[in-house]
């Protein structure tokens, strides 16, 4: 029984050892790290901040244009005001569900030119493939 009792202690030992020495590594190597953390647009902006209300229903967006200089901070406010609908800009990374009455507050950094479109993403009737507009960068 000792020598049982004994194997159980030497290997706690063991095990309380390998985990101290575990952390003290981890801690010196992280030390020196640098920490990026991605998904904050408004720190990479190098322009200003367009802000847009936009609405949608029946099959349109309403403004259907939106435009913005490259390197603009872009917030869009949009409203669903009949049924729920989608907003997909996929080229800036937006897939955003709008449900009715609800606000959904979007932003990105406009980091390319171009004219993108961005259109309804949730079937909403039939004049869903309709709904649509553009967002152009200068």
């Amino acid at each position: 029984m000792k020598k049982i009792i004994l194997s159980i202690l030497i290997m706690l030992v063991i095990f309380i050892m390998g985990c101290t020495q575990s952390v003290e590594e981890t801690s010196d190597d992280a030390a020196g790290m640098k920490l990026t953390i991605e998904g904050h647009p408004e720190d990479q902006s190098t322009g200003e901040v367009k802000e847009f209300d936009i609405i949608a229903r029946n099959w349109e967006f309403i403004p259907e244009t939106i435009t913005v200089n490259e390197g603009d901070m872009v917030e869009l406010n949009i409203k669903s005001i009949d049924v729920t609908h989608g907003f997909l800009l996929p080229d800036f990374g937006v897939d955003e569900k709008l449900e009715p009455n609800r606000d959904v507050h979007i932003s990105f950094v406009a980091d390319k030119k171009g004219t993108f479109g961005f259109y309804c993403s949730v079937p909403c009737g039939a004049g869903h493939g309709g709904m649509r507009g553009e967002l152009i960068v200068n």
